[in-house]
C-alpha cells in the first residue's frame, strides 16, 4: 500500500489501533508502520507519548527502521514528531506536501484523520530505509579482483569499520572486489559491489582474495622505439605507442 493510498483509505476516519484513550494522533503512525509499512507494531509501541519516540530506547527502535531525514527535504508519507506541541507530549503525523507557504501533514487529534497544515514545535522528519540487497555471487573470473568466501553470511556493511550499518550477509562464493582499504577496525576491507558501499571485512578464515592476474599484452618486451612506433617481442612486429 502507497501513502496515497493510505490517505485515501483513511481519509476523514477515527483511528483507534490499541482501543486506549480514544483516537490519538499514535493511533494513526501505528495503523500506518503496520498496515502501510508492514514493521512490526513494537517499532512505535510503549512510548507513553508521542514525543518519546524521539528519546531512548524508542529512538533506538524507529531507527532500526527509519532514518532522519531535514525538515526541508521531506517527502510524503515521512513520520514527523514533534518534541513540543502544545504540550510535552508532542504530535506525531505524516508529511504530505507544500504549497510554498505553509506544510501539510496527514495528521489525527484532535478530529479524525485529515491533511491540514501544522505549525510550531521542534520537528523530526524520518523516512523508511531503503531495502538495500548484496549483489549476488559471480563466476570465478581470473581476469577481475575477487574473493571467495567460505562462511555462511558474511556481514556485509554501508562502509569500512565494524561500527557501519550492516545491509546484509554475503553467502559463500564469489564476488568481485573494486576498492580495499587497509587497517580499519583491525581489519582489511573489500568493496564488494561496483555502484553501492557494500564492504565486508577480510579475516583468512572469512574469505581467500585472489587479484586479477595481468594482462599479458603488459608483460610483452619492448625492443625498440622509433619514430612513435615500439617494436615489441611479438614477432618483431611495429605497433603505434
Amino acid at each position: 500500500m502507497t501513502y496515497q493510498e493510505f490517505k485515501d483509505k483513511y481519509n476523514g476516519q477515527y483511528l483507534d489501533w490499541d482501543g486506549e484513550y480514544g483516537p490519538q494522533c499514535w493511533d494513526l503512525a501505528q495503523v500506518y508502520v503496520t498496515e502501510c509499512l508492514g514493521l512490526p507494531s513494537w517499532v512505535l509501541s510503549g512510548c507513553g507519548v508521542a514525543s518519546n519516540l524521539l528519546n531512548e530506547p524508542k529512538l533506538s527502535d524507529l531507527l532500526t527502521y527509519f532514518y532522519e531525514v531535514p525538515t526541508t527535504e521531506m517527502k510524503p508519507g515521512d513520520i514527523c514528531i514533534w518534541k513540543y506541541y502544545a504540550d510535552d507530549a508532542g504530535h506525531i503525523a505524516l508529511y504530505d506536501s507544500y504549497n510554498g507557504y505553509e506544510c501539510f501533514y496527514f495528521t489525527q487529534n484532535p478530529g479524525p484523520a485529515r491533511v491540514e497544515a501544522l505549525y510550531g514545535g521542534e520537528m523530526h522528519s524520518f523516512r523508511l530505509k531503503e531495502e538495500k540487497k548484496v549483489v549476488p555471487n559471480v563466476e570465478k573470473d581470473e581476469n577481475k579482483n575477487q574473493i571467495e568466501v567460505k562462511v555462511p553470511e558474511l556481514r556485509v556493511r554501508t562502509a569500512p569499520g565494524l561500527d557501519k550499518e550492516i545491509i546484509g550477509y554475503a553467502n559463500p562464493g564469489y564476488y568481485n572486489y573494486y576498492k580495499t582499504e587497509a587497517d580499519v577496525d583491525g581489519y582489511g576491507w573489500y568493496k564488494i559491489s561496483k555502484e553501492e558501499e557494500q564492504w565486508v571485512a577480510y579475516k583468512e578464515e572469512w574469505f581467500n582474495v585472489y587479484p586479477k592476474k595481468e594482462d599479458e599484452y603488459f608483460k610483452v618486451k619492448i625492443l625498440d622505439r622509433k619514430d612513435g612506433y615500439v617494436l615489441v617481442d611479438l614477432g618483431k612486429i611495429w605497433i603505434k605507442e
